[in-house]
């Protein structure tokens, strides 16, 4: 490669790089602020100027927060436990479950997915960085506000380049640019975040030909520019309740400010002298003071004691309780998540009110399950199995979403074996990993276990249920 070949690629890949930190910059204020609004730091909204100026001050760390409870609620129930790769002729699609579960485990992917798509769906989007240590596939999850793709205009799938920055602990920045053909290393000293000059320090060929960077988008949507260039953004679920929690709030911190100056009873009294210190001018109102041990007394029959009703504060309930349900509506979220009261809800009753909640989060397994098979793709490709990199039917498994029954799940499984649904598949239905579905088969070895299994949910001439003694 020629000298002025190289400068000119360098020249491209600077250019790249200045683009991708001006759109990360660019984002930084809207991923703080979803950020705070999942961990409870709300504005005071909705309030006027003098009611802010008087109590802002006091509630400036209140929050009825509801944003972690939205996210968490999807969350919870996204788990993968496995991958399914298609069969070759050496080896069968449990091994190809094997291999692809190994890295998984290897890159401690069961509680660092849980972050990746957790901070997808509170803040839109969050990144996998697939790198390479001594010819292993290293995963790397990385948050939105450190991390950031750019896609063909015309193809918002196909990554091609993406940008990493960290500041190490002496302040130096780092920014790696990941491209289909290279990637770059620069850094830049300073306390300063945008001060200072970058300083190449490694350039080096990207023999994969993709980036190995892939962007987790919580509700993708095509996105166009102001500059006509279209993309596949992320869409955070906290941004729809934003107004609404800040109505919450608002609704919330009035209920408290009447609590304060009208939730207790205030007396009054009417003719009555009241003698003042010669001395000081105080009133001397000593014997009026409430108490339980206190009696109220007046020589003159003018004189009349009195008091205002207390302020009922359950208008203001009745208003945070319809916002409430307003949320719970528009985030599918369900209502006893939220109210956290179970009166006499049936199971039927309470699986009716998740349905919206399970479709919501079936959605999601179909946007990120394609994520992860990328990501696992590329773990592939950096280890040199071309055929299971290539593999475009690989299948994200997914802990069932629905929250069912012990008894449920094993009547929907003796009824499936009745019309002769093979054993994995039962399994699998039970809510049984790839991994503990081999072990299964691999303690199933005496005829008198398999008849067992084949015999699960028969009955005798009485109708009860019958299975082989085991030896």
């Amino acid at each position: 490669m020629t000298g002025a070949r190289r400068t000119a690629q360098a020249r491209t890949a600077e250019d790249i790089r200045d683009r991708l930190l001006a759109r990360l910059d660019a984002r930084k204020k809207e991923i703080t602020r979803l950020d705070e609004y999942y961990n409870g730091d709300h504005p005071l909204s909705f309030a006027s100027p003098q009611f802010a100026q008087t109590f802002g001050k006091l509630f400036e760390t209140f929050a009825d927060n509801w944003c972690e409870i939205v996210v968490s609620a999807a969350a919870e129930r996204l788990a993968v436990t496995g991958f399914r790769f298609k069969s070759t002729a050496t080896e069968d699609s449990q091994q190809a479950d094997d291999a692809a579960w190994e890295i998984w485990q290897r890159n401690n992917l069961d509680a660092e997915s849980s972050l990746a798509m957790t901070d997808a769906i509170k803040l839109g989007t969050s990144y996998a960085f697939v790198g390479e240590d001594e010819g292993k596939a290293v995963i790397n999850i990385d948050h939105p506000a450190d991390a950031i793709t750019e896609s063909q205009p015309m193809n918002p799938r196909k990554v091609t380049a993406g940008l990493r920055r960290w500041i190490d602990s002496d302040g130096t920045t780092f920014v790696v640019l990941a491209l289909t053909d290279a990637t770059y290393t620069w850094k830049r000293g300073g306390t300063r975040p945008n001060g200072g000059t970058w300083s190449l320090t490694e350039a080096a060929r990207n023999s994969l030909g993709v980036v190995p960077m892939v962007p987790l988008r919580n509700n993708p949507r095509t996105h166009r520019t102001h500059t006509g260039w279209r993309e596949r953004i992320g869409v955070s679920d906290i941004t729809q309740i934003m107004g609404l929690q800040d109505a919450i709030d608002k609704t919330v911190i009035d209920m408290l400010v009447a609590s304060e100056f009208a939730g207790f009873r205030q007396r009054w009294v009417t003719g009555l002298d009241i003698p003042k210190d010669p001395a000081t001018g105080e009133s001397l109102a000593e014997a009026w003071k409430a108490g339980a041990s206190r009696l109220w007394t007046a020589e003159s029959d003018k004189t009349k004691f009195g008091e205002f009703d207390v302020t009922d504060l359950s208008n203001y309930v009745g208003a945070a309780s319809m916002l409430l349900q307003h949320l719970s509506a528009q985030t599918r979220t369900p209502p006893h998540y939220l109210i956290g009261q179970i009166v006499n809800a049936s199971g039927d009753a309470l699986k009716a009110a998740e349905t919206g909640l399970v479709a919501k989060v079936r959605s999601k397994q179909l946007v990120f399950g394609d994520d992860w098979e990328d990501i696992m793709r590329l773990a592939f490709r950096v280890e040199g199995d071309t055929e299971r990199a290539a593999d475009t039917s690989a299948e994200t498994i997914w802990r069932d979403p629905e929250t069912r029954s012990q008894a449920e799940v094993t009547d929907s499984v003796i009824k499936l074996k009745t019309i002769g649904v093979p054993l994995e598949i039962l399994l699998e239905e039970y809510g049984y990993t790839p991994q503990q579905i081999q072990r299964v088969k691999e303690v199933i070895t005496s005829d008198n276990l398999r008849a067992l299994i084949d015999n699960l949910g028969t009955t005798n001439d009485q109708g009860d249920p019958t299975l082989p003694a085991v030896a």
